[in-house]
């Protein structure tokens, strides 16, 4: 399809359907899957249904379009994460647990967003209607940052600094050190973001506690 002069380089096309996608998420947000009807969505983006159904083709799709989107998003978490681990590998301890700190800091920045939290909440509200896509985001999400992470540490299992049968095992303790407490309260209570000193300590702690566990 062709641009004309006078369009924005994304086209109205592409226009429409981020305004589509942008209003259908805060009103799945705000009244759930079932709740949400394609004429609600269609008035709050300022287009017809049909335009709507051109497309997605349907509510279901949409919101699947959506939840993928979100996931593909980690891939900035994962790129924060493994830039945090710093290269080549930290020499010490003391030079390791800054990275570590730094890694989990990482993690609390990523997650704790307010629109990442929600659409979070909305995917677990609706994994029993949507399995094969609450597996996906997960899978994409969550679970990647923990296989990236295990991954990271690695080389400080073969230098000594780090001592770890099941090294997953290690990586997930780890960013539920970092997560849980600011994570859990965020989840039922969105309002209450930590502040950036709050996430340095609970950062730091995270760190400390992680080598207490397994640092030589």
């Amino acid at each position: 399809m062709s641009v004309r002069p006078d369009e924005p380089p994304t086209g109205r096309t592409a226009q429409k359907r981020q305004a589509i996608r942008a209003e259908a998420t805060t009103l799945f947000l705000r009244h759930g899957f079932r709740g949400t009807s394609m004429d609600e969505i269609a008035s709050a983006a300022g287009v017809s249904k049909q335009t709507v159904y051109k497309q997605f083709t349907g509510k279901e799709r949409l919101f699947r379009d959506i939840v993928e989107g979100v996931a593909r998003n980690s891939d900035t978490v994962v790129l924060r994460i493994t830039g945090s681990f710093g290269d080549p590998p930290a020499g010490t301890r003391e030079e390791l647990e800054s990275r570590l700190a730094a890694v989990a800091r990482a993690y609390l920045d990523g997650v704790l967003q307010e629109h990442v939290l929600s659409l979070r909440r909305l995917i677990i509200a609706e994994a029993e209607q949507f399995p094969d896509l609450a597996v996906s985001y997960y899978e994409q999400a969550p679970s990647r940052g923990i296989e990236v992470t295990a991954q990271c540490l690695e080389p400080y299992v073969a230098s000594g600094l780090l001592a770890a049968d099941d090294l997953r095992l290690a990586a997930a303790q780890f960013a539920y050190l970092a997560l849980s407490p600011a994570q859990d309260r965020a989840m039922f209570v969105p309002s209450k973001l930590p502040s950036s000193r709050e996430r340095d300590r609970l950062a730091a702690a995270a760190a400390r506690m992680f080598l207490a566990a397994y640092g030589r």
